[in-house]
């Protein structure tokens, strides 16, 4: 039997009942005030939760649209601007913004198209991809050691990353590290052994035979250019 404010209050059964009109009474003890007072709470994060994925599942629908546009043929501002919807609705999205960068790079808009890549890499840094378009982007602008980093990032994330194995035995070759360029070529032939990108790794091996006749030939330029994923 409990006395409260002069109230006379019983347990039944462990729930509490008021002694003169038999009535049971809720039992608000601290944690059932601290559950109602955090209900609210848990409401609202329920709602933001299930707004986030909505704006999430829209991203996606604009994403295969740009795909769509982009595989089409139209004008790829139509392309961009979805693309860029879908970051709008999802800043993660990372195959937007990885190929939103790459129609900057062919656009040759290379400080957007590193933006766009850099930002992918920021959300996830052991996205092969991105490094090997980074990589790409580098090639043609001229930076040679980061082009020569990101490849090397992509290929130890994806070892069998055939395109970045070409493309760094072409890097290689051209700065006159041989052994490394025999390296890469034998490896891009296991992968990719047919075709005619292989046909140029097999004539590049066969100049490689002659390190001499390499390194007279290195200041000559380009034979061969990177190759590039659109």
């Amino acid at each position: 039997m409990l006395l409260e404010r002069k109230s006379v209050h019983v347990l039944v059964d462990g729930q509490r009942m008021e002694a003169s009109s038999g009535q049971f009474l809720f039992n608000f003890d601290q944690q059932e005030i601290s559950r109602l007072l955090s209900f609210p709470a848990h409401k609202q994060q329920e709602q933001e939760q299930a707004r986030e994925r909505k704006k999430i599942e829209e991203a996606a629908k604009w994403f295969q649209r740009a795909l769509e546009l982009e595989q089409s043929g139209v004008a790829m501002g139509e392309a961009t601007a979805a693309y860029e919807k879908a970051i709008e609705l999802d800043p993660r999205c990372i195959g937007a913004l990885v190929n939103l960068g790459t129609i900057h790079f062919h656009e040759r808009q290379w400080k957007r198209a590193e933006s766009y890549y850099k930002r992918a890499l920021e959300i996830q840094p052991d996205y092969a991809l991105g490094h090997f378009n980074l990589a790409n982007l580098y090639d043609e602008r001229g930076d040679l050691s980061n082009s020569y980093l990101h490849y090397t990032a992509a290929l130890r994330i994806v070892p069998n990353y055939a395109d970045a194995h070409y493309n760094l035995a072409l890097l290689c070759q051209r700065t006159g590290q041989v052994m490394k360029a025999v390296r890469h070529w034998r490896a891009y032939l296991k992968l990719d052994g047919s075709g005619s990108w292989a046909d140029v790794a097999r004539r590049e091996l066969e100049k490689l035979r002659d390190v001499t006749v390499v390194k007279g030939d290195s200041g000559a330029g380009r034979e061969h250019s990177p190759r590039v994923v659109s």
